[in-house]
């Protein structure tokens, strides 16, 4: 399961890769993309990008460009190009749970003031 910043910057690789299921990526184009939010390190990005890997979606290798710069070269998995619908599911299951839990104190308020105003009225 992916952490908060994991998921942020699971959002800018799929909002980047969108069409394409392999792209060029620089480590600072990641951190420029999950800041100012998340102000995070190249090294802690890199032990970000590996949890992306060992959680299945996404794989990356390491390139040059022509410049001689770092780059990503990132590849969505099956799991990563489903992110954007895995999450939106994840955050319709967690409204509904919560309206369950508003119904059934809205419920317990009703039957609870009723039965305090047929017992106290006695």
């Amino acid at each position: 399961m992916l952490n908060r910043i994991e998921t942020k910057v699971m959002d800018y690789l799929f909002s980047r890769c969108r069409g394409k299921r392999t792209v060029l990526i620089s480590p600072q184009e990641i951190l420029d993309g999950i800041s100012p939010k998340y102000e995070i390190t190249k090294k802690q990005l890199e032990s970000h990008m590996k949890n992306i890997v060992l959680d299945g979606y996404a794989d990356y290798s390491h390139s040059d460009d022509k410049e001689g710069s770092l780059v990503y070269v990132i590849t969505l998995t099956t799991r990563g190009e489903a992110f954007q619908r895995e999450r939106d599911e994840r955050i319709k299951r967690r409204w509904q749970s919560m309206g369950w839990k508003v119904l059934l104190t809205v419920i317990a308020f009703v039957v609870s003031y009723t039965l305090w105003h047929l017992v106290g009225n006695r």
